[in-house]
């Protein structure tokens, strides 16, 4: 069993913070921690724990002179997600997913087709204008059609959602699970381990393949685990109060540690901290532009998006643009370097095209 040093302050008992990036839970009490870390049950290590963080408020309120254009969506949308010329946006009830053209949002033009589906917690993308999606015993794929395919699971409560470059699909529980199926949808492994996945995030570690890196907003803490065989690679800290994370095409894994105030970053397989960077305004929601090479992070206490270079290793503040109220999801189009920012608690989707990319260069992690 790995160990984390201990964690401040300490919880047995909490409840599982409202997903808003990359996932959308449910609320969920957690039960009394149980050792193991079997494959085969749904037990969870006995580890300290914090209660999870989550989104810093935004000041009451419409957001003042957003940059961009803003066009109106569903109050209370679950999930963003950009695929090809593609954004989508899953509404309140998760049974409705809007699919808005990108040239259509950068001329404020909130023209949208609208494909129903089974009830969905979380919406990636699968490439070329497709989509994944994950609910309560249920996984659908939404073809560049509006075409949707639907396979049932035995997942109850998931909160995490991924895809490899092979097209597996991997989805993470309130259980603590990893469970990984085929591109068919059909059940490759269940692994266990984690008090709670939270953030599933898919990179390159330099020459050594895929890396996928589970979040535990538990234990505020980031994992490598093995999609074959379930091994977990060391559990590094993540601050106190880490929300979301994403990976970028050097393999770094980038972390919102929201209740510190910081960005994190980490490399390597074994990975290691490379970075922490106090960020002011409650970082939460982060995307990287592999393009233009730049990290993009919301912070929602002051309504706004900035952008880091990390060509030097270090993160170099570079851009601001201010933001819809409570900017608590965030998708980076590689293209373009346009930013699509979603207030669930507005009902208002951004878009904002962000101009030169100052963040081009050398930007690997061993700059």
């Amino acid at each position: 069993m790995r160990a984390l040093s201990p964690l401040r302050p300490v919880h047995r008992f909490h409840k599982r913070g409202l997903r808003t990036v990359g996932v959308a839970a449910l609320t969920t009490a957690l039960a009394v921690a149980v050792v193991g870390c079997s494959s085969s049950d749904d037990s969870r290590p006995d580890v300290p724990t914090v209660t999870p963080a989550t989104a810093s408020p935004a000041p009451a309120g419409p957001a003042a002179a957003p940059a961009g254009q803003v066009v109106a969506v569903p109050r209370g949308a679950r999930a963003l997600a950009q695929s090809g010329p593609t954004v989508a946006v899953l509404g309140t009830a998760g049974t409705e997913v809007l699919r808005l053209p990108t040239a259509s949002l950068a001329r404020g033009d909130g023209a949208h087709s609208t494909v129903r589906t089974p009830a969905l917690l979380d919406l990636i993308p699968a490439g070329d204008g497709s989509f994944v999606g994950v609910g309560p015993s249920i996984l659908v794929a939404i073809d560049a059609n509006g075409q949707v395919r639907s396979a049932p699971t035995t997942i109850t409560e998931p909160t995490a959602l991924a895809r490899t470059a092979d097209g597996r699909v991997v989805v993470g529980t309130a259980g603590g699970r990893v469970v990984v199926y085929d591109k068919d949808f059909r059940q490759l492994h269940d692994f266990g381990g984690f008090v709670g996945v939270d953030e599933l995030t898919v990179g390159l570690p330099g020459t050594d393949g895929e890396q996928v890196v589970v979040l535990d907003r538990a234990q505020s803490s980031v994992t490598p685990i093995d999609l074959d065989n379930g091994d977990l690679g060391p559990a590094l800290r993540a601050g106190n109060g880490a929300t979301n994370a994403t990976a970028d095409h050097f393999g770094r894994v980038l972390v919102a540690n929201t209740r510190d105030g910081e960005i994190l970053g980490f490399f390597g397989s074994p990975m290691i901290m490379r970075f922490r960077y106090p960020v002011a305004g409650g970082p939460f929601a982060v995307d990287y532009d592999d393009t233009h090479e730049l990290l993009w992070v919301s912070t929602t206490g002051n309504n706004k998006v900035v952008a880091y270079a990390l060509a030097s290793g270090e993160p170099r503040r570079v851009r601001e643009f201010a933001t819809v109220a409570q900017p608590d999801h965030l998708v980076v189009d590689d293209t373009s370097g346009a930013l699509y920012v979603l207030s669930s608690r507005d009902g208002q989707l951004q878009t904002i095209p962000t101009g030169a990319p100052l963040g081009t260069g050398a930007g690997g992690p061993g700059a």
